[in-house]
């Protein structure tokens, strides 16, 4: 499947992507940034910003402090588009959860884009392991909402044709449980690698 990935830093689902056989974009803020991640993860091709969207399937992964701007970059562009969102918001500063007015960040992107077709998507494999941490058994669920049927279809088959196992938990306000899930997934994941500093530091 063609994606387009807003987001030169999601390394776990990029690298989920072109391991999976999909054809991805990998679009920055910098094109040179952009084009140095796609070769690190063997992506097709990178973009910039102003760079038409080529693909029908968007999938955006970045901080949550960057969703607006964003949102303004792109504006029409996004209309007609399944837009596929990663985002965990997230204060950057003191990692403590930010609750978006709209409910979520997936409700955000869609009032701002009515005419685009917004999924919240969450999997724990695209946040990556936590450094020096081994996780074989890592969970193969991709928890998915949204209110378009037709587009979270797609993202299922986009998913289960890949080896992972999509479940719809319904309409795009169940956004609000998986943004909370991916905080508590990096909180774990911040814990862990503490103690593995911890563990290194003092052996």
């Amino acid at each position: 499947m063609d994606i387009t990935l807003i987001g030169a830093n999601a390394r776990g689902f990029a690298t989920w992507a072109v391991s999976a056989g999909h054809d991805l974009t990998t679009v920055g803020w910098n094109r040179a940034v952009a084009g140095g991640f796609a070769a690190s993860v063997g992506a097709k091709r990178a973009a910039g910003p102003g760079d038409p969207l080529r693909d029908d399937l968007i999938v955006m992964a970045f901080p949550y402090v960057c969703l607006r701007p964003v949102l303004e970059s792109y504006g029409g562009k996004l209309d007609g588009k399944v837009v596929v969102d990663l985002i965990t918001p997230l204060d950057l500063e003191t990692f403590e959860p930010v609750h978006p007015e709209t409910g979520s960040s997936a409700e955000e992107i869609a009032r701002a884009r009515a005419a685009a077709m917004v999924v919240k998507a969450f999997s724990p494999r695209f946040l990556g392991a936590p450094a020096g941490v081994q996780n074989p058994d890592q969970d193969r669920d991709v928890l998915l909402a949204g209110d378009d049927d037709g587009a979270k279809r797609m993202v299922a088959q986009l998913f289960e044709g890949s080896g992972l196992r999509p479940i719809d938990l319904g309409l795009l306000r169940r956004s609000r449980e998986l943004e909370a899930l991916g905080y508590l997934h990096v909180a774990v994941r911040q814990r862990l690698e503490a103690d593995v500093e911890w563990a290194k530091s003092h052996s």
